[in-house]
């Protein structure tokens, strides 16, 4: 399996994890795949829209990386050199002049000058599910974005960096530099005191304790003593790995820290014991007005009282956040004094809108549309607010996502089916059950179940090596859902147990430097689904197969080797980190 998903999955499969935290079975869906929720798998409807991005592919992986910093960069540049989500943390502690921060798997990023004089401010921005696949299929919705690409440093050959590509592993990445199997947040739901439980724990209580590493937020706010102010604006719980605690107590009081509570239809702190909301966010009333302006009197006020999807995925509450956001430039201490402040920005309604709606759906287009015009709304603030090299706008993405399956040839993944029959092939123990949890990318198993059963990880790995569509169709499943000609479609593309993984050698990046990619006018590099003709047609590195592959074996030829000079150790024993 392992030679079958080539080197660079590999890779991505060593970094993500962390033992004792990650689920024991990491599970890589067959391109084009994708795995259900339970509750979605008894609910399926035809052409179903809903998928999980929770992958290994390319199309999941490849994020763009655009830095904005005039005054400091001279000139445009545009790169193909390959790099990840790690890099952001060294870049950004280059730009403020910080040399106490390493990001151990990442650098900063090449054509990244040392200013002079550190900048007042950066602001990171982060399209939620923004990934290049995404970007491409509506290429004139980010007219902000491609303008930012042609005057900025633009890095096209940037990828996530380890597996699964899920928000909440990306984000951390991104704050610490360094990937799960350091930082400990390996997915959205983590093995915690022998339970599969949600990282940071529950909304609104979230705990930063959870993060193994420092962020360069916390590093920042130490090294200046709190003099820096530190904040993040995002909509879910899983964006606060771009600061984690935040450090001390900064210029205005706590840290900022907020997301949207679904549950109450309001913006809240992450934690109101530890964090604080913009001073001056504005009323929820506001909102209610942009429902009402953009879908009507009638239809606005009626989505605005049942909220949940017809709010996350609409322009007003993009427009709402875009608010919050320049509240904070008007309200609280933001580039004020010689010390750089980090505000770290999420918009999460292009992933919403996949979720719901598909990638391929206008929505995805509404929801681009939207979150760009909140981009150049930043962009103009930072210009009036503050002198060429005094501000930095760095743009990205946390992952790509996943089309429709129907349309692109995949088979879904039923958790319950899959559970179900992993426990009926291995389950002997009279005392626990075998299967403690399955989520999109991975399955978490009871090591005294197995034992008792005398099985191991690999015979439950072998077990599923050639698990197909048909063995996976639970009673629940109406047969006019069921497409007779995937049946045989195997499900996974390769299913590995932590234990193996562990033994793998480590590197900084999976492939080596990679020949220019043709480019759009908006400098996104083009992404084909159907595979290489020609023998020439082969990529150099594996992120250019892994864009195009649809068999495994063209994955297997379009993949190279690479010397790892790093330890294998993945740092660390999953103890907490003591948080001030």
């Amino acid at each position: 399996m392992a030679h079958d998903v080539g080197a660079g999955v590999m890779t991505l499969l060593r970094r993500g994890i962390f033992p004792g935290r990650s689920g024991d079975l990491q599970l890589i869906l067959s391109p084009y795949g994708t795995a259900n929720y339970p509750n979605e798998s008894r609910a399926l409807a035809l052409r179903d829209p809903r998928s999980s991005h929770a992958l290994a592919w390319g199309y999941t992986q490849r994020v763009p990386i655009v830095i904005h910093a005039p005054g400091i960069v001279s000139r445009p540049g545009d790169f193909t050199d390959p790099v990840t989500l790690a890099d952001l943390a060294p870049t950004t502690a280059r730009l403020i002049r910080f040399q106490g921060f390493d990001g151990a798997d990442g650098s900063a990023l090449p054509g990244v000058p040392d200013p002079a004089v550190a900048p007042k401010v950066v602001v990171t921005f982060v399209i939620d599910g923004g990934g290049w696949n995404v970007l491409t299929h509506w290429p004139s919705a980010c007219p902000n974005l491609a303008r930012l690409m042609r005057e900025g440093l633009t890095y096209r050959n940037a990828i996530v960096g380890s597996f699964p590509s899920v928000t909440a592993s990306a984000h951390v990445t991104i704050g610490t530099g360094v990937f799960p199997w350091k930082h400990g947040i390996s997915g959205h739901h983590v093995r915690e005191g022998g339970h599969v439980v949600p990282a940071y724990g529950l909304p609104g209580e979230a705990d930063p304790s959870f993060l193994l590493a420092p962020t360069l937020a916390e590093r920042w706010s130490e090294h200046t003593n709190g003099r820096a102010w530190v904040g993040e604006i995002g909509y879910q719980i899983w964006h606060l790995g771009m600061i984690g605690r935040g450090g001390g107590r900064p210029p205005g009081g706590e840290v900022v820290a907020m997301y949207w509570d679904e549950a109450r239809s309001s913006w809240s702190p992450q934690n109101p014991d530890l964090y604080r909301m913009v001073e001056g966010t504005p009323p929820r009333e506001a909102l209610s007005r942009g429902l009402q302006s953009y879908f009507g009197p009638e239809r606005g006020g009626q989505i605005d009282r049942e909220g949940r999807k017809e709010v996350c995925c609409s322009p007003p509450i993009v427009r709402y956040q875009g608010d919050v956001v320049a509240a904070a430039f008007e309200r609280e201490p933001i580039g004020t004094d010689e010390v750089t402040d980090l505000l770290y920005v999420n918009y999460k309604m292009p992933d919403y809108a996949g979720h719901v709606y598909n990638m391929l759906s206008v929505q995805e287009r509404i929801a681009l549309t939207a979150v760009d015009a909140e981009l150049g709304r930043l962009r103009r603030i930072l210009e009036a607010r503050f002198r060429p090299g005094e501000f930095v706008l760095i743009v990205t993405a946390d992952h790509g996502q996943c089309p429709l399956v129907d349309s692109a040839g995949g088979v879904r993944l039923d958790p319950i089916q899959l559970s179900g029959h992993l426990s009926g092939q291995f389950d002997r123990s009279l005392l626990w059950n075998l299967v403690q949890d399955v989520k999109p990318s991975e399955a978490w198993i009871d090591h005294r179940a197995l034992w008792d059963g005398g099985f191991t990880l690999e015979d439950l790995a072998a077990g599923l090596s050639r698990y197909r569509y048909e063995d996976n169709l639970g009673p629940y499943v109406a047969e006019d859902l069921i497409d007779r000609t995937r049946l045989r479609r195997a499900e996974f593309a390769g299913v590995f147990p932590v234990s193996f993984l562990t033994t793998l050698p480590s590197a900084r990046h999976p492939g080596s430097r990679t020949r220019p990619v043709r480019a759009r006018r908006s400098g996104s590099p083009a992404i084909h689904v159907t595979g290489f003709r020609r023998r020439s047609d082969r990529p150099s590195a594996p992120w250019r197969a892994l864009d195009a592959l649809v068999f495994r074996r063209r994955v297997r030829r379009g993949t190279r080797t690479w010397v790892s000079k790093e330890p294998t150790d993945p740092g660390g024993t999953g103890s907490r980190r003591t948080v001030p």
